[in-house]
């Protein structure tokens, strides 16, 4: 049994998890956690994940504790042998663009989402449009990655995953036309019409 650690509202870092458990069918619980007075998380949850933040899983099978949606992907697809080649090739074509989502889009989105949360007169435009230019930059990596094939690295995976939720929602949070790239657009109805994803909404 998996256990899942979220929050009442769902980032796109733990949609990431939701999706990946549909896929593989493994069955989890959800810990809902709640932000104490002081807007931290509860003390105890840093022995889970030192960095207080969600997601994070705890597989009860084997006693691992899991945190960073990247590495829980990469964990779970792991575990069940799916979503994930075998060869070491098509492996590393996976893990480079999980890599990606991770060191490049996915923190440049956080920024970006949590500037979008802000009063206006808290922060300067230049540093909304700094993140946007980025966003657009990356859109533009995927978009030559996706020229004739329908996902990021030939057949579905955990690749794709991890950089969906932030991919599907740039159209209303970084005001980029997604008409610009079709092989992004593409994708991206491609993902959304999986079972999973609909069940990760």
């Amino acid at each position: 049994m998996i256990e899942l650690y979220t929050m009442s509202s769902m980032s796109p870092n733990v949609r990431k998890i939701f999706i990946m458990l549909g896929e593989t069918g493994l069955p989890y619980n959800i810990r809902h956690l709640k932000k104490q007075s002081n807007g931290k998380l509860p003390d105890d949850y840093s022995s889970i994940n030192p960095n207080a933040t969600v997601p994070a899983i705890i597989d009860r099978e084997t006693g691992s504790v899991i945190f960073e949606s990247a590495a829980i992907l990469h964990y779970l697809a792991e575990k069940t042998r799916i979503l994930l080649p075998a060869g070491l090739k098509e492996r590393g074509e996976v893990m480079k663009w999980l890599m990606f989502e991770a060191a490049n889009m996915g923190p440049v989105a956080g920024e970006l989402y949590h500037y979008m949360l802000m009063d206006a007169d808290e922060i300067q435009d230049a540093h909304v449009q700094r993140y946007k230019d980025k966003l657009a930059r990356y859109c533009a990596i995927l978009d030559r990655q996706l020229d004739g094939r329908s996902y990021l690295c030939g057949e579905y995976s955990i690749a794709d995953i991890a950089l969906y939720p932030w991919s599907a929602i740039f159209e209303d949070m970084a005001e980029i036309d997604l008409e610009d790239f079709h092989n992004l657009k593409n994708w991206i109805d491609t993902v959304s019409s999986r079972p999973a994803v609909h069940l990760a909404q």
